[in-house]
């Protein structure tokens, strides 16, 4: 008889250390890719936004619907024969993603037509996922916010002029469909 008790005994304390251990295990799937998806963003010097300033000509851009994490990158094009093209573009911003609305500024050398595009990349591998049929993936928008469609977005759709002292937009991501 006092052996059984002895056995159930032993029994439960491994089942105890055993339970123990899986909760370390699960613990660290979930934390160690959350520490290390912050430490891993590649966000590179260049990429950083200028700090606005409404008394100098910039374009200042605010994005809403940004969801947390990964990296929030926003793209100023002037070529219209190049829209969403790295030939076309002018500069591009990459700030961490954070829930809510973030604000990046552009400072303009000069006043002209400019179209601004901006992503939610998800999972901070750089790039805008696309689907198939090269639709997005991941959150994004554009300015003048056009009702997306079927197909690439003409420069017309979402262009802008800057006056003296550049523009304010606002660019309201949409969740991919």
């Amino acid at each position: 008889m006092k052996n059984c008790k002895l056995c159930s005994f032993s029994y439960f304390l491994s089942f105890l250390r055993f339970r123990k251990l899986f909760s370390v295990f699960v613990f660290s799937l979930i934390v160690t890719p959350l520490a290390v998806a912050k430490e891993h963003l590649d966000i590179r010097p260049y990429e950083a936004p200028d700090p606005c300033n409404s008394d100098i000509a910039q374009v200042r851009v605010t994005v809403n619907n940004v969801g947390s994490g990964g990296i929030l990158s926003v793209e100023l094009y002037h070529d219209p024969d190049n829209f969403l093209f790295k030939k076309g573009r002018t500069k591009r911003i990459r700030v961490p993603a954070t829930e809510g609305q973030h604000k990046v500024c552009f400072n303009l050398e000069k006043q002209g037509t400019y179209a601004v595009a901006a992503y939610h990349d998800v999972n901070g591998n750089r790039k805008l996922n696309k689907k198939w049929n090269m639709m997005p993936e991941e959150p994004f928008g554009l300015s003048n916010n056009p009702e997306p469609r079927l197909g690439f977005p003409e420069f017309s759709d979402s262009s802008f002029t800057t006056g003296d002292l550049g523009a304010d937009i606002t660019i309201d991501l949409q969740q991919p469909r």
